[in-house]
């Protein structure tokens, strides 16, 4: 099987036990739209944004360094220019614990610029 991005607003119960290892301890935003990633239909990363805002963006550790981040991110991407955005936003300040360099090298290495704790992109 291969990677599958998947927009919802509702996360599927087959799902729920891996995106709970992802979500650690943050919780879905109720009725608004998220992006899943599954590989062998396994969920293996999370995202959403709130307006220009990414609101959570991460992939399980036993994924990285596979291409999983920056299919979703590309993704996040397409969805925030649909809805008529020209820019992304990131503040590191909201990172899960411990993630924050991680993410800040992620997104950097693809674009993203940092100033005081907060990445950015025009899109």
């Amino acid at each position: 099987m291969r990677l599958t991005v998947h927009h919802l607003t509702e996360l599927p119960e087959r799902h729920r036990a891996h995106a709970e290892l992802i979500l650690q301890d943050h919780l879905l935003p109720e009725g608004q739209p998220f992006l899943l990633a599954t590989f062998n239909d396994r969920a293996v990363a999370l995202a959403w944004r709130q307006g220009e805002h990414i609101g959570f963006f991460a992939v399980r550790d036993l994924t990285r360094r596979r291409g999983v981040g920056s299919e979703l991110l590309r993704r996040l991407k397409e969805d925030a220019v649909a809805a008529g955005l020209t820019r992304l936003e990131l503040d590191l300040a909201r990172a899960p614990a411990g993630e924050a360099a991680g993410l800040a090298a992620f997104f950097t290495a693809r674009g993203f610029e940092q100033k005081d704790g907060v990445l950015s992109c025009s899109l």
